[in-house]
Order: structure tokens, then sequence, then C-alpha cells
């Protein structure tokens, strides 16, 4: 016993060491394609010289140089901002009212001058010739601005009232103009409005509207300033609102034969593309990085919570193989468009091929993978390219493995990929737009994922056959074909063993019934009990359920020699599926139905022949004990079929009776007929009520008919 536990421990230690190396070899191949899409190619390029190369860009990238140029256009084209020099508005009233107090004075003086030397009122033209050169010129002297001649004159003549009228014309004008700014190229027409309200005035005389005249002219005046901080503020909004100039991926960036220019070198140093420009190692360290961790609990998580997977050699080497398909297909797609998405295929094989759980976290190591791969360049993997493959992995890997839940044929396998597909589409248009990239723009990557994910439902559908029977896996849908009833193998039973090909398919009814109350593959159940006894078609006649007339053939035959025929047909079974390539799961099922247990009806009829001389080896089966679920479950299921058959009753007393007896009789016997299987005993007892169950409902009872001759006497 301690020598077989070691040899356990030292193939359970082998084994984990080759999943390991399997994983290995999954990790470096996706390191090489990883790096290989998202390390650039660096070009010996200089500023001024001519470009041997034409370069192209690895990702979308911001043309610093013309977008700058389009900034100072925006900023010169932003509208100068002015604002009211409220001192200005104040010095200017303050100069229209001093000139009408000053003219008030002017007037006084000249009163005095004329108490002096005359009584009466005079006019203008009087005033003139009153006054003296020198008097004229001093009391023009006395407003700012000077009155000429004329205008004295006219407002030594007028009267007190006149002139307020004319300040009460003048100033209202005046403030209001001021007070809501006035600018050089607005001046004139203000000035020219003002004047015809001042000459429309029949109240005032020409000499009073000319001095009018001479306040307007002289006190409005601009009052708006540029408002330096207002306008520098204008122009750098009128320069962030200008959209930057994107070169998009795959977009030339120098011609060859063409001189780089500064611009244009800025782009490849940008998109590290300049050789000895940048290091590239930050890139493959964070990168690798990256991966590592991605990988490390993909690991972890195989390890831990799914043993039966880690250690099954089988199942991983096709993760592996999956794994790296996939990657490579990404380095292809990658170089068409970063929305083509490979991984469909993968998640989806492996959902059908090793486990759904896994398929999940396969999802996420792919959205990873190909995140960083999309972004095209290390200094992007934020970017919108990147985040949206993540994102649209995920959600089209974790939709179609949801979908397959239910799948049991392979036309359902479309419409789970187009779950997927449709899943992805919905991530891609809402990071579009999100984005805001244009209707047309959304709408071509719509088309690229929906019709990467359906090419890759196609490809599954179509190469799904391939993998089954590559990797020898008996997925639903296989399953699900071999049921049919139009199998070559099934239509010959039909025909050539109808007692076994009824017995089959009520061996099937029994195990598909128990195998899902148990939580086995309940179609893995129904496939190998209905091809388990296929090997008697080899000799039908030798077996009871195909024989006629009640003549049987074993009353002619030596005990040891019908032992050895009906021990036959379990080999036969197994040479006959393998020819028809079965999936060995059905195949283990066949080999295994009667295990190695003993023909207990011929050895006890030889020893009565032979006595102590027979050799109990040679009337067991030569097949080993069941090693899984649905392998037991036939067993029992084939064994209570038979034992309630040769009741020839259907009491519900005497079949429970049989059943519990065969049952426990295979659990508790010599040959321990149930050691390998990995059932409970409270399994055991769901068997056994599900196995009443499907023959309560079989094996009903009939009414008894009256017979017809009778009826019509």
């Amino acid at each position: 016993m301690a020598k077989r536990e070691g040899k356990r421990a030292v193939t359970k230690k082998n084994i984990r060491i080759l999943s390991l190396l399997l994983l290995a070899v999954a990790f470096v191949i996706t390191c090489i394609s990883v790096l290989t899409a998202v390390m650039p190619k660096h070009y010996d390029v200089k500023i001024g010289e001519v470009s041997p190369y034409t370069i192209y860009a690895t990702r979308n990238v911001t043309d610093e140089a013309s977008t700058e140029t389009l900034r100072d256009a925006a900023r010169a084209a932003a509208q100068t901002v002015y604002r009211i020099d409220t001192a200005c508005v104040e010095t200017y009233l303050r100069g229209a009212n001093a000139f009408f107090d000053a003219l008030t004075a002017l007037r006084a003086e000249a009163e005095s001058l004329n108490a002096a030397g005359a009584e009466q009122t005079l006019t203008a033209e009087g005033w003139g010739e009153l006054l003296s050169e020198e008097q004229k010129a001093a009391l023009s002297a006395k407003t700012e601005p000077a009155l000429d001649e004329t205008q004295l004159c006219a407002v030594l003549a007028a009267g007190v009232s006149e002139i307020r009228l004319m300040q009460d014309l003048v100033l209202p004008k005046l403030e209001t103009s001021l007070n809501a700014g006035l600018s050089e190229d607005g001046l004139g027409s203000v000035k020219a409005t003002c004047m015809r309200e001042v000459n429309a005035s029949t109240s005032l005389t020409a000499g009073l509207k000319d001095v009018a005249g001479i306040v307007i002219e002289a006190y409005m005046k601009p009052t708006l300033v540029v408002d330096e901080d207002a306008t520098a503020l204008a122009r750098e909004d009128a320069a962030a609102a200008t959209e930057p100039v994107i070169l998009k991926k795959g977009e030339t960036i120098v011609e060859r034969g063409t001189v780089l220019t500064a611009s244009q070198y800025a782009i490849l140093s940008e998109l590290s593309l300049v050789r000895a420009e940048q290091s590239n190692m930050p890139l493959i360290v964070g990168t690798l990085l990256l991966l590592l961790i991605a990988f490390a609990l993909f690991t972890l998580y195989l390890y831990f919570c799914r043993t039966e997977v880690f250690y099954d050699t089988r199942r991983m080497i096709i993760l592996t193989v999956f794994t790296v398909l996939t990657m490579l297909l990404a380095l292809l797609c990658n170089t068409l468009d970063v929305r083509m998405n490979p991984a469909l295929i993968a998640v989806m094989l492996t959902a059908l091929l090793v486990c759904p759980r896994i398929a999940l976290a396969e999802s996420a190591l792919f959205a990873v993978a190909l995140g960083i791969m999309a972004s095209g360049s290390g200094t992007a993997l934020l970017g919108t390219d990147s985040f949206m493959m993540t994102a649209s992995t995920l959600a089209a890997g974790i939709a179609s493995v949801f979908a397959l839940q239910r799948t049991q044929s392979r036309a359902a396998l479309i419409a789970a990929g187009a779950i997927g597909g449709a899943a992805a589409v919905v991530v891609v248009a809402a990071v579009m737009i999100m984005a805001k990239e244009t209707f047309l723009s959304v709408f071509a990557g719509i088309g690229w994922t929906l019709g990467s994910s359906m090419l890759a439902t196609l490809l599954v559908v179509g190469s799904l056959s391939i993998w089954e029977n590559l990797f020898d896996v008996a997925t639903t849908a296989r399953l699900s074909e071999l049921s049919n009833t139009n199998h070559p193998l099934l239509k010959q039973l039909m025909v050539e063993a109808p007692g076994t090909y009824q017995h089959s398919v009520m061996v099937a009814a029994l195990a598909e019934a128990a195998a899902e109350r148990v939580g086995a593959d309940p179609l893995l159940a129904r496939v190998g009990a209905l091809f388990h006894d296929v090997g008697k078609l080899r000799r039908p006649q030798y077996f009871k359920e195909n024989q006629k007339n009640g003549e049987n053939i074993h009353d002619t035959l030596p005990p040891q020699e019908s032992a050895q025929t009906i021990i036959a047909h379990q080999k036969d079974g197994v040479t006959l599926l393998t020819r028809y390539k079965m999936p060995s799961a059905v195949i283990r099922i066949a080999s295994e139905h009667h295990g190695n247990s003993l023909m207990t009806y011929f050895y006890y009829k030889a020893k009565q022949v032979e006595g102590d001389k027979v050799q109990i080896k040679n009337f067991r089966y030569s097949g080993n004990r069941p090693s899984s679920k649905e392998s037991a479950i036939v067993m029992l299921a084939d064994s209570c079929e038979a034992a309630v058959r040769s009741l020839g009753e259907t009491k519900r007393e005497a079949v429970e009776e049989m059943v519990h007896k065969v049952i426990y009789g295979k659990m508790t016997d010599s040959d321990n007929m149930m050691t390998n299987a990995p059932l409970t005993l409270a399994e055991f007892t769901e068997i056994e009520k599900s196995f009443l169950k499907t023959f309560s409902g079989i094996m009903h009872d009939r009414i008894e008919y009256p017979d017809l001759a009778e009826v019509n006497k």
C-alpha cells in the first residue's frame, strides 16, 4: 500500500511539473506576441535629411506642430476685449462741466463791461463792436477749448436760459455716450448723431450750436481701452477650443525620399520610432510584469480551484494550444485592425472542451494580453483602443460562456457566438461614443467587432469536430449527435440484435436520470448506456434477449465456452467503438460496464461438471472496475434492468427489492465493483431512488383488455 501511495505521489508531482511547463510555454509565446505588437520599429533619421523610409503611425498620435499652428491662428482670430476707462470718463465730464462754468463766468465779466458802457442788451454784433480786440482775446481764453470771436459774441448775446438749455442738451448726451463706451471706430458716428440732435434744436442760435459742437468735439473721446488680461484669456480659450490634429494609426508620417521636418521628427519621437531616441526597457519590463501577474493569477486559480483540470494533462495541453494559437492570431489581427478579436475562438472551445469556468478565467487573461497589444505602444496602455479591447474581450467571453451553458447542439453554438459578439459590440460602441468618435467611425468599429466575432464563431463550429477527435473529448454537441438513433451502430443493433437494443434503451433511460440526480454528466451516461453492449453484434444469438422460440444455444455448449463467448462482448464492444472513433469516455464505459466481475451462472455450472479443476479466472470479465460516476451508474443500471426483467412481473415491491439487492450487492460483494467509483453512500441512495422512479414510469401496470371474440358473442 505504501509503495502504491508513493508511486501515486510521484506521478502527481510529474503531472504538476508538466502542467507548469505547459503554462510556461503559453506565457513565453504570449510575451513574444505582445512585445512584437507593442515594440516600435526604430528608424535612423535626422532633421533636414532625406528619409530613406516611408514611416507610418503605430498608433493615434497628436501632431503638435500642426496643432500649435491652428492654435496660433485661433489666438490671432480671437476678438480683442475692451473695458470702459472710468477715469477718462470722469476727466472728460469734468472738463465739459468746467467749460460751461467758464461760460457763466465769462458772461458775468462781460456784463460788468457792458454795465460800465451801455444800458441796453447787446446783440452779437453789438458785443463785437463794444469789446476791444484785447478784451475779446482775454475772454475767449477763459474757456477750454477757447472760443473764437463769433462764438464768444454768440455766447455773450445769449441769455442765461439759452446757455442753460445748451448745457442741458449737450451734457446728458456726452455723459451717456462716454459711459456706454466709445471706441475709435465708433466715435465719428456717435459725434455725428449728437450734432444732428443739437442742430435739430430750434431753441438754440447758430452760434450756440457751434459752441455745443466744439464741446462735443473736445470732450467726446474714446473711453474703451484694451483689457489685456481678458484679451489674453480669450485668446487662450480660443486656442484651447481648437481640436488637435490627430494622425490615425497607419497614416503616413513621412514619405520616402522627402526631407524630414522638425514637426515630423517630433511625431516620430513621440511614437518612440527614432533610433537611440528612447529606451524600450521600461516598456518591456512593464509589459512582462503585467503578463506575469495575469498568468500567475491564472495558474493559482487552476492549482487551487480547478485541480481536476490542473492535474489533467490532456486538458492542460488543450489550454496551452488554444492560448498559443490565440496569441498568434491576435498578432496577425492586430496588423489589420485593433478591433479584430480572435479570443472568442479559444474561449468558446475551452468552455466546450475543458471547463466553462476555466473559459471565464481565460477571458480575463486574454483581456489583459490583447488590451496591451491594442495599445500599439507602451505610452498608450490606458488609451481608448487598449481599454476598448480589454472590456470587449471580457464582455464577449463572459456572454458566450454563459450562453454555451444551455447549448446542446452545434447549431446553437452560432447563437452563443452571436450573443458574445453582441456584448462586445455594445462595449465597443459605448467606448467609441465616450471618446467622441464620429458616427462613421463608430459604425466601422461595430462592423469590425461583430464581423470578427461571427468569423470566430464559424471557425469554432467548423473546427470543433477536429478538436474533439484530436483531443478525444466528449463534448455536449458530440454526445448529442451520438445519442441520435440514426447512428450506424445503433441502427445495426436495432436490426441484428433488437433485444439488446431495447435493453440498451432501457439502461440509457435509467442511467441518464440517475446521473442527473447525483451531478454526473447525464448525456455521457445516456450515450455510454446506448453503446455499452454493441459488442454483442458479433454474436447476437448468444445472448438471451436476442434468442427466439425459447432456444438457448448455451444449452449445447460447455460452460467455459459459453462464458468466454459472453465475456468477449465487452472487448468486442471496445474494438467496435474504437473503429467508429467514439470518445474515450464512451469507450471506457463500455469497457467497464461489467468490470472484472465473475460470471456466476456459468462458473457454478462448470463446477458442477468439473469440480475444483475449474479456474475462476476463466469466468471473469477482463475489464476494469468503474472509475467514473457515469461508468458506475451504467453498470448499476445494466445489472438492475436485467435483474428486474428476469422477474417477469412488475409489482412495485418486487422491483424495489430487486433493485436494492443488486445495488447493495455491487457495493458489498467480494468483487468490490464500486471500489474505484467516485460515489458516496448518499449518492448510491439517490441512484436507487432514481432507478425506482424510472422503473415505475416504464413498467407501469396496464389494464387487461377482454378477448374480442368473447365481447362479440
